[in-house]
């Protein structure tokens, strides 16, 4: 049997070591033996009838003086213990004591039983304000999150916290020590009160399911086709009419997604947020000037602008600068520009129309939060302190330009298959519309030209996947809707939509959001009816 191998990690004084002493008087100790390691020295010490217990070692760890890859393997031969309990130093990164974890002299005789991230609520939002990038590595990291010296707080104010705990890692339990229970909860195992988990299924998911299932189908079917089996006689023309958009929709787009998720990560990794803060001057006019060209020199997509735009709230870049950047940004990416330009071939009009749209759209509705300001702050900074989950760019711990680079990659690769998912469902969705929806029923619902508007403006929000891509999912449209509406999708999509305003309710207040939402969708339809008539004659 391996041995199983527990992390502890936070700061000092969260109760790391009050967690383990829960831990060991769970194990069987007659039987077991146990290995704890310790980087650091807490306020608390290991319970004295475990230290004495002649099946509990402890030993102190200096990195400087041995490998953890040594520490270990000495540490087998030595002991062969049951269980290894790493007491991790709540300033050094997860992720490189994981990686030489990984290492195969260490997965061959151990396994990683759990990681556990302790936090002391009192201090907690002032370790998120000033040491984020470290904190939020180590929450990602965990399967549980123990919050300690919680029981003063109010509901309000210790819900604020699992939800930033939630935030930054979606899938791990959170647990309370015992007089902290609150409703909901469950007692477990360590003497903790952990929050009864519940399964959600995701829109993302379910579309995702019943595409893999489909396309399952669509295989089978065709294999059986082909062998000549007699008892399939299915006509596959409107299948292979949907194989056809949905590849071409992919091949288009996802050179443009790869190469603007490896722009986006390098302003992620290695330009700080004070950097992009300082080119925003604070004169309300020369600010919206910067904030709708800084797409030029930050070619960040829709999905990477609203932490962004959190950050420079936050650091007191004017809330109607703040509103024009996020909107225009992703629309004046050279990437998002040079995507239109390819997807519409000879027709340079609709890239150029796009980009001035984008712009009217973005200063009028930044005009609207100067004339009618919010009165108290719109951000939740301790929320907007998380302006990156991929558990790779957050370390800051290494300056050296080959870490850096390393980051960089891991960073995109994990931001290409989280927006992949996107752009396959909605490149999907919007073949099925092609393929399936009757062209009449189309015209007779989009036959008007308000009518179409709207419709694309709610497809935008439905199907719009990407900044870079959406120009490819408009093009499809095109036979079905007037221009003008087809610009509505491309224009409106990296402005605001599903994931967007997920990531919105994130950053900022719920009643922000809502005039957001209603003043894009507003001024979008306004605009773009006015623009049909000009240029279209509808």
């Amino acid at each position: 049997m391996k041995t199983q191998l527990y992390i502890i990690t936070g700061f000092l004084g969260s109760g790391k070591t009050t967690y383990i002493n829960g831990l060991l008087d769970n194990l069987d100790l007659s039987d077991e033996k146990v290995v704890i390691i310790q980087c650091e020295q807490g306020e608390s010490e290991i319970d004295n009838a475990f230290e004495c217990n002649s099946n509990v070692h402890i030993i102190k760890w200096e990195r400087t003086k041995k490998s953890v890859l040594k520490l270990i393997e000495d540490i087998l031969k030595k002991y062969r213990p049951h269980s290894i309990i790493i007491e991790h130093n709540g300033t050094e990164s997860t992720e490189k004591l994981l990686e030489d974890l990984q290492k195969p002299v260490i997965q061959k005789n151990c396994v990683i039983h759990n990681i556990v991230h302790t936090i002391d609520a009192q201090t907690f939002e002032v370790f998120i304000d000033n040491m984020g990038a470290i904190l939020t590595e180590q929450i990602a990291s965990s399967d549980l999150i123990v919050v300690n010296n919680s029981s003063d707080f109010t509901k309000s104010r210790l819900k604020a916290v699992e939800k930033l705990l939630k935030t930054v890692n979606p899938t791990a339990k959170i647990a309370r020590t015992a007089g902290d229970t609150g409703s909901g909860a469950q007692e477990g195992n360590e003497g903790l009160y952990i929050e009864k988990q519940t399964k959600q299924l995701k829109l993302s998911d379910v579309a995702f399911f019943t595409f893999c299932l489909l396309v399952l189908c669509y295989l089978s079917v065709s294999v059986l086709k082909a062998a000549n089996f007699e008892l399939i006689n299915i006509n596959l023309s409107r299948f292979q009419a949907l194989n056809t958009i949905f590849i071409s929709i992919l091949i288009q787009a996802f050179p443009f997604i790869l190469f603007g998720v490896i722009v986006s990560s390098v302003i992620q990794v290695l330009i700080s947020n004070e950097t992009i803060v300082k080119l925003f001057p604070e004169k309300m006019g020369l600010g919206f000037v910067a904030a709708i060209f800084a797409g030029l020199l930050f070619p960040v997509c829709d999905c990477a602008v609203v932490p962004v735009a959190a950050r420079l709230e936050k650091k007191g870049v004017p809330v109607p600068t703040v509103v024009a950047f996020m909107l225009a940004a992703p629309l004046m990416s050279p990437l998002s520009i040079a995507s239109t330009f390819y997807a519409f071939p000879g027709q340079p009009s609709v890239a150029i129309y796009r980009v001035i749209l984008g712009i009217i759209i973005s200063v009028i509705v930044g005009l609207t939060f100067w004339i009618f300001p919010e009165e108290k702050q719109i951000t939740l900074n301790r929320l907007a302190a998380v302006n990156c989950k991929c558990g790779y760019c957050n370390t800051g711990a290494s300056k050296k330009p080959a870490s850096k680079i390393e980051a960089v990659f891991k960073h995109a690769g994990s931001e290409f298959f989280e927006v992949g998912r996107f752009i396959i469902v909605g490149a999907f969705l919007s073949s099925l519309v092609q393929t399936f929806l009757p062209k009449d029923i189309l015209l007779k619902i989009g036959g008007g030209a308000a009518a179409s508007i709207i419709i694309m403006l709610l497809s935008a929000f439905v199907l719009s996947v990407c900044s870079t891509s959406d120009a490819f999912i408009a093009r499809t449209f095109v036979n079905q809707f007037p221009m003008a509406s087809v610009m509505g999708f491309m224009v409106l999509g990296p402005m605001i939509d599903i994931k967007n305003v997920l990531m919105l309710l994130g950053n900022f207040k719920k009643r922000f959001v809502a005039k957001l939402v209603f003043l894009i969708f507003s001024f979008t339809f306004i605009i773009l009816s006015f623009f049909s008539i000009v240029f279209f004659g509808l």
